[in-house]
C-alpha cells in the first residue's frame, strides 16, 4: 500500500485494486458528470443571467462572455484543475473531444429528431466556424513541441477578445449598412428591457435576433413542458438519478431566479456553484489519472473519449429535446459557438495563469493530441461543407440542415472515433 493523500488522488490508490474500489470510482465519475450538468444548468447559468440583467449588460456581450462561460464552465475548470496538477493532456483531450460532439453529434441528432429541416443563419455560423478554425490552428501550433509558454497562452486568450469585439461591432456595422441602403431598421429592445417587463425566455427569443442571444436549452425546456420521446425519457431518468445531488445543491446554493425572493443572493449562488464545479472537476481529473495509471493509456485519451462524452451527453439530450420542439437551429448554433470559449479561455486562461508563476505548461502526450487536432480540422471542414456549402453557393439566406445531412454528421462522428482509435493504437 502506498501513502494515502486526499489532495493528490483522493486515496483511490488504496482501493482501486479491488472490485468495489473500481465500482466506487465509476460511481464517482457518473455522479460528478451529473453534478457538473445540474449545477451549471440550474444554478451557475441562472446566477449569470441575473447578473447580466441587473448590471444591464448588452445581450451580445453577455452572451459571448458571462453566459458563454456558464455554458463552458465544466471544460474550463477541468482544464484548470488538470493544469494545476501537471496533467494538461486531460484538459486538451476533453476540449477537442467535445468539439467532435458539438460539430457532428449534436447537430446530427437535432436534424434527425425534428419533423422538418433546420434553418440556421449563415453569418453567425460562418463567424463562429472561422474563429474556431483560427483557435484550433493556434492551438496546434502552440503545443506541437510539448510545451506552451506565456506568450502563446496569452495569444489564445486574446483571440477570444477579438471574437468578442467582432460579436459586439458586427451588428452595429450591419445596422448602419442597412440604413445607408435605405432599409427601415426597427429598434430592438434588449433582453434586459424584456426581463424587466417579465417576458418569458421564449418570448425574448421570439423578438430578438438569433445572433444576439446565447441560448440555454435548459431554459427552453423549463417552458415547453415534458417530452415523452426516448430522449425525453432518458432525460427524466437522469434527473431521478441526480436527485441526491439536487437536494444537496438546494441546501448549499440559494435559488436566485429572476423576480424570486432570493434574487439578490445571486453572487452567493455564483460562488457556491463555481465551487461545486471545481470539486466535481477535481474528482473527474483524479479518477481519470488513476485509470490512466492502471491501464497504461495516456490521460489525453481518457479526456478525448471519456470526459468529453460525459460532459456533452446531458447537452446532447437537452439539445435534441429542444430541437423536437422547434428550437433546433438555436441549439445547433449554440453548441458550435460555445467551442470557441472552450479553446481560447478553457485552455488559454488556465495556461496563462500557470505561466504567470514561472512554470511553462507541459503536454506530454502532444503527439497523439496533435493527431486529434488534425482529425478535428477535418471535422470542421466537413461541417462547413454540410452547413454552409450549398447556402453560400446558392446564396441562400439561411443554411439548411435536413435529415440526410443529419445522418451524414452522425456517421462521420463514429467514423472519426474509429479512425482516431485505429491510428492511435497502430502507431
Amino acid at each position: 500500500m502506498g501513502d494515502c493523500s486526499i489532495l493528490s488522488d483522493l486515496c483511490l490508490s488504496e482501493i482501486d485494486h479491488t472490485p468495489w474500489g473500481k465500482l466506487l470510482e465509476v460511481l464517482l465519475m457518473v455522479y460528478s458528470f451529473l453534478g457538473l450538468a445540474t449545477i451549471c444548468d440550474e444554478y451557475l447559468v441562472v446566477s449569470l443571467e441575473v447578473l447580466c440583467i441587473r448590471w444591464k449588460i448588452r445581450e451580445d456581450i453577455a452572451g459571448a462572455t458571462f453566459m458563454a462561460f456558464g455554458s463552458a464552465a465544466p471544460e474550463i475548470v477541468v482544464n484548470a484543475v488538470t493544469t494545476l496538477k501537471g496533467q494538461s493532456d486531460t484538459g486538451v483531450g476533453a476540449i477537442i473531444g467535445s468539439g467532435w460532439i458539438a460539430f457532428l453529434l449534436i447537430p446530427g441528432f437535432c436534424a434527425l429528431f425534428t419533423d422538418g429541416p433546420l434553418e440556421i443563419k449563415r453569418r453567425p455560423m460562418l463567424r463562429d466556424m472561422m474563429f474556431y478554425a483560427l483557435a484550433l490552428t493556434l492551438l496546434s501550433i502552440f503545443f506541437h513541441d510539448g510545451s506552451v509558454g506565456p506568450l502563446e497562452s496569452c495569444i489564445l486568450a486574446a483571440t477570444y477578445l477579438a471574437y468578442l469585439c467582432v460579436v459586439w461591432i458586427s451588428p452595429i456595422l450591419r445596422r448602419k449598412w442597412r440604413e445607408r441602403q435605405g432599409e427601415i431598421v426597427m429598434d430592438s429592445r434588449s433582453f434586459v428591457q424584456l426581463a424587466e417587463e417579465e417576458k418569458s425566455f421564449l418570448e425574448m427569443i421570439d423578438v430578438k435576433d438569433e445572433e444576439s442571444v446565447q441560448v440555454f436549452v435548459s431554459e427552453i425546456l423549463d417552458e415547453i413542458g415534458p417530452d415523452n420521446s426516448l430522449f425525453g425519457r432518458v432525460g427524466r431518468f437522469i434527473e431521478k438519478l441526480a436527485c441526491p445531488l439536487i437536494y444537496l445543491f438546494k441546501f448549499t446554493c440559494p435559488p436566485c431566479e429572476r423576480k424570486s425572493k432570493y434574487e439578490c443572493l445571486y453572487p452567493i449562488t455564483f460562488l457556491m456553484s463555481f465551487l461545486w464545479v471545481a470539486v466535481f472537476s477535481f474528482i473527474v481529473s483524479t479518477v481519470v489519472e488513476r485509470w490512466a495509471a492502471l491501464s497504461g493509456l495516456n490521460s489525453g485519451f481518457f479526456g478525448l473519449f471519456l470526459i468529453s462524452s460525459g460532459a456533452e451527453i446531458p447537452d446532447t439530450i437537452q439539445s435534441v429535446t429542444v430541437a423536437k420542439r422547434g428550437y433546433g437551429s438555436m441549439a445547433v448554433a449554440n453548441s458550435i459557438g460555445s467551442q470557441i470559449i472552450n479553446i481560447c479561455l478553457g485552455l488559454g486562461m488556465p495556461w496563462a495563469i500557470h505561466n504567470a508563476f514561472g512554470t511553462p505548461v507541459k503536454i506530454d502526450d502532444h503527439d497523439s493530441l496533435q493527431i486529434a487536432v488534425w482529425f478535428q480540422a477535418g471535422v470542421v471542414c466537413f461541417s462547413f461543407v454540410i452547413f454552409l456549402g450549398s447556402a453560400l453557393i446558392l446564396r441562400l439566406k439561411k443554411a439548411i440542415l435536413n435529415r440526410k445531412k443529419g445522418y451524414a454528421l452522425v456517421t462521420a462522428y463514429f467514423l472519426v472515433l474509429g479512425a482516431y482509435a485505429t491510428v492511435l493504437f497502430t502507431t
